[in-house]
């Protein structure tokens, strides 16, 4: 299986042994999650190999192989097991603690450690790491058979220990962080934020600028909680629609897409109904942010890829349309347009830093942070003055 039809065609077309003319290969080009949720087929080995992602950084939250070695996945992998199979799991683990938790997320699984060995480097690559799980007796008894590779695999434990304490944390489809060694916000992110707020200091400092903090009303801070809000809902989305649509630059696709679909319809609800009651709006709003907390969007990953597409994409952004609709309906109200446009934009700047979080609480518990902004923009939600409240003032040249 390859995620990458590219890297099938080169090796149909470069590798000199030709397995993929072989008949006993069968090519699936996808993702491994969505393959483990379509698949109704059962295997005596499911070997994970080693992806061209392997690294040892944790600046990101939007990596393509995190997925792949969450516990859900490993457990997934472990249903389509015939009886007696075993997973082997090769992974180019840089610190020890990555190792660890791929060790520690088999135990969970299987119940039992893992065969574990560090394959050395030599003229035909570094091997990494290499982990047997699932009939161990089965296993231990093949090695057994060849004595070279017992002995060679005894030689590599001795003379390249990998130490394994199994107490890091475990990645789960809610914490997926392969490359943090605990749950925290990594020293770089603090130090963008601090950044940010050096050049807003900056900023502010110059004498031919508006103390834009100092005028804001409340009506700013409404268009403020709006933006974050929605940034750190589309944040979400991508992150969870991943379990679901696998691990390709088409959730980026889906949820893009629906998140246009949705402020379509948003447009299209307010011109139709203009009079909808707000308060109707507001709780379909939290309504839909906390439903969505409690839907495990990844059980839809068993059905057909535009099915699915639809499905996630149509629920992870359903909040979208109605805060939507909130917002044209505040926007059509803002006297000074321009200022309530830049507020919405620095609230999403701040919606951006509140992703991080995601590192220390998981994925899902952002939609109650959502769900929190979107009722501090109700309790600053514009009155009906505000429009001639904030009309600019007209001063003589």
């Amino acid at each position: 299986m390859e995620i990458d039809p590219v890297i099938v065609s080169l090796g149909r077309q470069y590798h000199p042994e030709e397995p993929y003319q072989s008949p006993r290969v069968e090519v699936v080009i996808d993702d491994a999650r969505s393959y483990f949720a379509n698949c109704d087929r059962r295997f005596d080995v499911i070997s994970f190999g080693l992806l061209d992602s392997h690294t040892m950084t944790a600046m990101t939250n939007a990596r393509l192989d995190h997925y792949v070695y969450t516990r859900e996945s490993i457990a997934q992998a472990k249903s389509l097991l015939a009886d007696g199979g075993i997973v082997v799991l090769s992974f180019e683990a840089q610190k020890p603690y990555i190792a660890d938790r791929m060790a520690g997320v088999l135990l969970d699984v299987f119940g039992e450690k893992p065969i574990c060995f560090r394959i050395p480097l030599s003229p035909y690559g570094g091997g990494g790491v290499m982990f047997v799980a699932g009939n161990l007796a089965a296993a231990h008894t093949q090695i057994s058979m060849h004595e070279g590779l017992a002995s060679l695999i005894t030689a590599w434990q001795r003379d390249f220990p990998v130490a394994l304490s199994y107490t890091t944390t475990l990645t789960t489809d809610d914490w997926p962080y392969l490359y943090l060694k605990s749950p925290r916000i990594p020293v770089l992110y603090f130090l963008l934020a601090g950044l940010m707020g050096v050049l807003v200091f900056r900023f502010q400092k110059r004498p031919d600028m508006p103390k834009l903090a100092a005028r804001w009303s409340r009506t700013h801070w409404h268009f403020f909680f709006m933006g974050a809000a929605f940034l750190l809902l589309e944040v979400q989305n991508i992150s969870k629609a991943s379990a679901a649509l696998g691990n390709t630059w088409w959730v980026n696709a889906v949820i893009i897409s629906g998140v246009l679909t949705m402020i379509l319809l948003a447009n299209a609800i307010e011109a139709g109904f203009p009079r909808l009651p707000l308060g109707l709006v507001y709780a379909a709003l939290l309504g839909s942010c906390l439903g969505l907390y409690l839907v495990d969007i990844s059980r839809f990953a068993f059905l057909p890829y535009a099915s699915k597409a639809v499905i996630v994409g149509g629920l992870t952004t359903l909040p979208m349309m109605f805060s939507g609709i909130v917002f044209v309906r505040s926007f059509a109200r803002a006297g000074s347009k321009n200022e309530a446009l830049g507020a919405n934009l620095i609230g999403a700047l701040a919606g951006a830093l509140l992703q991080t979080a995601t590192f220390i609480i998981g994925i899902k518990a952002l939609l109650l942070i959502v769900a929190a902004l979107y009722v501090f923009a109700l309790l600053c939600h514009p009155r009906p003055d505000y429009a001639q409240a904030t009309a600019p003032e007209l001063v003589p040249a």
